[in-house]
C-alpha cells in the first residue's frame, strides 16, 4: 500500500482518507528537530536522526483515528493538506493540562498504524496545528477530540526506522 502511496502522492492526484488503526501518537517539540524539509514528496527517512530529545506519547483512545490528506495544485506548485483527528478519553484534569501545553505550540507528530507505518506531520518549514474540543454527549464525561492540521509542500512523510 505504501508504495502506491508513494507514487499516488508524487503526482499530486491523492485524496487519501484513512480510517486507521492507531498504535500510538508521539510528538516532539519543533525546537527538538532538525530540519528535514527538502526532502522529496512521499520520502521514507530516520525520522530519529533528526531528534535532538525523545519523542512523547500522546494518550488517546484506540480504533479512533482519521488521517486525511488532499495532495492539491496551484500556481505555486504542488502541496498537501493533512489532517488527523482521534478521541481521547482518560482523566479529564490531567488529559485538558496536556492538551493545553500541546495546542498554540510548536511540535511535529508521528503516527504509526498497527501495521506498523509511521506518518510523519510536520516539518521546521511546515509546523502543524494542534487543538482539542472537549465533547460532552451521552456517557461520555471525559472525552476530548483532538486534531492536527498542516499545510505542506512534502506531505505525510514515512518513518521506515
Amino acid at each position: 500500500f505504501s508504495d502506491v502511496y508513494k507514487v499516488l502522492q508524487k503526482r499530486c492526484k491523492l485524496k487519501l482518507i484513512m480510517k486507521l488503526g492507531i498504535r500510538a501518537i508521539r510528538y516532539v517539540p519543533g525546537v527538538n528537530v532538525r530540519n528535514f524539509s527538502m526532502l522529496p514528496r512521499g520520502s521514507r527517512f530516520n525520522f530519529k536522526s533528526y531528534l535532538s530529545a525523545d519523542q512523547l506519547e500522546l494518550p488517546f483512545t484506540p480504533e479512533t483515528g482519521d488521517l486525511k490528506e488532499q495532495c492539491l495544485y496551484d500556481d505555486n506548485g504542488h502541496y498537501s493538506i493533512i489532517d488527523f483527528s482521534a478521541s481521547i478519553r482518560a482523566k479529564k484534569e490531567e488529559s485538558r493540562d496536556l492538551l493545553q501545553k500541546l495546542a498554540g505550540r510548536k511540535h511535529i507528530f508521528e503516527i504509526e498504524t498497527i501495521a506498523g507505518e509511521k506518518y510523519i506531520i510536520g516539518s521546521s518549514d511546515f509546523m502543524p496545528t494542534f487543538s482539542f474540543d472537549e465533547v460532552l454527549s451521552g456517557n461520555s464525561k471525559n472525552e476530548f477530540i483532538i486534531k492536527i492540521h498542516c499545510k505542506s509542500l512534502h506531505g505525510a512523510l514515512f518513518n521506515v526506522f
